[in-house]
């Protein structure tokens, strides 16, 4: 009888492991046919079409779904893949997978770089197909007028890139990760290096080009004001498929200056920390100072300390930068030594952990900037962090196994120049600091395994520590950091609520639920912790 249990155990261990590995291809797999039978009747090359579509007996299928899946802890068997994948080199083809996509009940995820953080845009537990648009990638600057449009699928980096060949006079305000795809960090907002300065990348959207639910292609004018508003920061993707943005670009000098230095807990770190709530978003507006918190071993010992790294960037010369950081914060310590004059684009590069004399060709290179393997939670403060407050995060960090990390945006100057319902973003004049705070599973096959659980728990207790010093009523939180553990239930308002005004604040959040039921009444395109319908 024992035996015959434990025959039964093992057969169910096998099921359930089979049942895992084989669920994104069960949900691939199903009826994919007619959809691709569709996107063949409906389109008038068919040869053509056949090398812009793939469904999993495509050798290329995987390949092309992995490529862009900048988190790595999606990358295991267990995730749920697309039924197809559709790689448009045009709008047509676009127009038709909507209508086909419609017509069979399946949904829609839209991929311009991979970066979402809860791998939102290339999987889902329902039959979906993937729209990637990696083959959609134009940027067309136009120096005279200071302006670009950029295609959905383009990169930051590639944006730069391409700025940087045409002027050292003009940059655009976004992140400093080369690999996020312009099309959805647009419309959560973006921020950056700039922010202080020229607000967030979505405050610098001129117009789009943009596929409403019946396929029509608007731009701003015939969009309207309502709509053209809620893409830019309340997740574009819950309205329709932005094809492209026209961005302004901004002035910047043709040298700006940046330095890196650390600070551990031995060297005064909690107090320059301390005083750095006050300064950073109050100085300058030329002048941001990121800072990354990590908890390390001291040398060869067994005991930790907690180093802080301060990254500044100033739009202007070490010889104006020093004077001002003597009088505002002359505690960092700042030196002519530790500074360098570099072009804006190669501040791009140093931020991202590169040498400035790194080719910035490496920015049109996807492949060349290494991948994530993490789970992270955002907030903000409204009020600076007491010393008692920071050193209970300290010690929080110093429990933790080396794969925390702390990254520290100072807002302040043009952030509270706009009101925070001058588009959906929210997190305007107060905010101090956004953090984000992040786990890797750097050392684990996967996020399941015992010590990737734990790093989870241990990253759920950080944010429960930080409870008191961050804002609330609503404790908010960025979109583009999107955190499924906030809740996805959208039946009503007040379940939808406990994370939609978390990411947008309440009047934002009512105004983009009542655009969205202008624009997408029946809630095509849909996703967890989308705008919903009610």
């Amino acid at each position: 009888m024992k035996k015959c249990q434990l025959r039964s155990s093992v057969l169910l261990m096998v099921l359930s492991f089979l049942f895992s590995v084989s669920w994104a291809t069960s949900l691939s797999t199903s009826s994919s046919g007619d959809l691709i039978s569709c996107l063949q009747s409906n389109s008038n090359n068919v040869t053509a079409i056949s090398q812009l579509i793939f469904s999993p007996v495509n050798a290329s299928f995987l390949p092309i779904w992995q490529v862009a899946v900048q988190n790595t802890r999606f990358l295991k068997p267990s995730t749920p893949r697309p039924s197809v994948i559709v790689t448009p080199m045009e709008e047509t083809l676009i127009k038709t997978c909507v209508y086909c996509a419609k017509k069979h009940g399946y949904e829609i995820r839209i991929r311009s770089g991979g970066h979402d953080y809860e791998g939102l845009s290339y999987t889902a537990d329902v039959p979906f197909v993937m729209l990637d648009f990696t083959n959609m990638r134009s940027i067309d600057v136009d120096v005279a007028k200071r302006t670009a449009w950029v295609q959905a699928g383009a990169t930051l980096g590639e944006l730069y890139y391409k700025i940087s060949r045409e002027t050292d006079t003009l940059y655009f305000p976004a992140g400093v990760c080369p690999t996020v795809g312009v099309g959805g960090y647009m419309g959560g907002g973006g921020y950056g290096n700039l922010l202080r300065k020229y607000g967030t990348a979505a405050d610098n959207v001129l117009d789009a080009r943009f596929m409403d639910v019946d396929g029509n292609i608007l731009d701003r004018k015939s969009m309207g004001e309502d709509l053209f508003w809620a893409i830019r920061g309340g997740g574009s993707s819950s309205f329709g498929i932005v094809l492209a943005w026209k961005l302004s670009l901004v002035p910047v000098p043709k040298k700006v200056t940046v330095f890196i230095l650390n600070k551990t807990l031995e060297q005064g770190a909690t107090e320059i920390f301390h005083k750095y709530q006050y300064v950073a978003p109050n100085i300058d507006r030329n002048l941001h100072i990121r800072t990354q918190v990590f908890a390390e071993y001291i040398g060869n010992t067994t005991k930790k300390t907690i180093r802080i790294m301060f990254e500044g960037i100033y739009q202007g010369t070490t010889d104006t930068l020093l004077p001002l950081l003597y009088r505002k914060f002359p505690e960092l310590g700042v030196t002519r030594e530790i500074c360098e004059e570099i072009r804006m684009v190669q501040s791009t590069l140093v931020f991202w952990g590169l040498p400035s004399s790194t080719p910035t060709e490496i920015l049109t290179n996807r492949s060349a900037i290494a991948k994530l393997n993490n789970k992270s939670k955002s907030d903000y403060t409204r009020a600076p962090i007491p010393i008692r407050g920071l050193k209970k995060i300290w010690r929080k960090l110093i429990q933790n196994d080396e794969s925390a990390l702390l990254m520290i945006n100072p807002f302040g100057g043009r952030m509270a120049d706009f009101s925070e319902t001058a588009i959906p973003y929210p997190h305007r004049a107060g905010v101090l600091l956004q953090i984000l705070k992040t786990v890797n599973f750097n050392g684990q096959p996967s996020d399941t395994t015992p010590t990737s659980l734990r790093r989870i728990a241990w990253l759920r207790s950080l944010d429960a520590l930080m409870t008191p010093y961050v804002s609330n009523n609503p404790r908010e939180a960025y979109s583009n950091y999107n955190d499924l553990d906030l809740g996805v239930g959208s039946t009503n308002y007040q379940e939808a609520s406990v994370w939609g005004e978390r990411y947008w604040k309440r009047d934002n959040f009512k105004k983009l639920i009542r655009i969205k039921a202008k624009v997408d009444p029946h809630n095509f395109f849909r996703r967890p912790q989308s705008i919903p319908v009610f």
